[in-house]
């Protein structure tokens, strides 16, 4: 649990250093990041208009944005979200933790007390289990029990306590212990399962941004440098000299390295969908 909840601390890429060349007429909308290139479509997050290259390279494959494009801007929002939301729901699931661990260890011992006390040690051991379980969810047993006690003295001043009321309770009872057990046990491995799942989920995300900046960085200069060919621009010392999306495009081509940007902003969504489905306890 410790492990697996510690979340690196985020810090958004640098944004690439490159002046757009002026910016030229056109008679509709521009690019927000590419003034030199018509825009085609819009984010779908935040309404910025974006050019093809854009509209190609940031499309969402999957998930609430199906179909629809999100920009960099929005991208690199939605990791900081991630990483927020991330966070809050590791600490609630840890609180989460702490309460179950009291509630089952005070009432394991109380059960097995009791069954101690009586010589039965088998039956002490069961109880101390049943009591660990209603540990487990102590406020909501509370309240459950809370509420059963005062139906029965409304129904006892009511002077209609009689056998069926008794055979009624020990149901309700029983169904409340049964009902503890099972929501204490699919709390536990829901909360392992949800730290499981989101586990590295920052890391990947921080990584898809890079590649997201690399792409802004290599736009940018190849919008500059109009007509001069990829290899030059990559040669040592040059403007794309380490950039990975165009050693991306060199070695796999441009179609391939736009198929893994759009992958990498639907991954973004696709977890941030999965953080922000979190409940808590029962």
């Amino acid at each position: 649990m410790g492990e697996n909840s510690k979340i690196p601390t985020f810090t958004p890429p640098t944004a690439p250093t490159f002046t757009p060349p002026p910016q030229p007429q056109h008679d509709g909308p521009v690019c927000y990041h590419h003034p030199t290139e018509p825009a085609v479509a819009q984010c779908a997050r935040c309404g910025k208009y974006i050019c093809k290259d854009c509209a190609e390279a940031y499309g969402v494959t999957s998930g609430d944005y199906a179909g629809k494009c999100l920009c960099y801007d929005c991208c690199q929002q939605l990791v900081s979200e991630n990483v927020a939301d991330l966070n809050a729901n590791l600490k609630k699931i840890k609180g989460q933790f702490i309460l179950q661990i009291i509630g089952m260890v005070i009432g394991f011992i109380y059960g097995l007390g009791a069954g101690i006390s009586s010589g039965d040690i088998g039956g002490g051991f069961v109880a101390g289990l049943i009591c660990a379980c209603i540990g487990g969810v102590f406020l909501s047993a509370l309240k459950a029990f809370g509420s059963l006690t005062w139906e029965a003295i409304k129904i006892a001043f009511q002077g209609q306590f009689g056998i069926l009321t008794i055979l009624s309770i020990i149901v309700q009872i029983i169904v409340i212990v049964f009902k503890c057990i099972w929501v204490t046990v699919s709390n536990t491995f829901y909360y392992i399962n949800y730290i499981r799942k989101t586990q590295g989920f920052i890391e990947s995300d921080s990584a898809a941004l890079d590649q997201m900046r690399a792409y802004m960085e290599y736009t940018l200069v190849r919008n500059q440098n109009k007509g001069v060919d990829l290899e030059t621009l990559m040669n040592e010392g040059s403007e794309l000299y380490n950039n990975s999306y165009a050693q991306a495009v060199r070695d796999q081509g441009e179609e391939a390295a736009d198929a893994a940007l759009r992958q990498a902003t639907t991954m973004i969504n696709e977890h941030g969908e999965i953080i922000r489905d979190f409940r808590a306890a029962a």
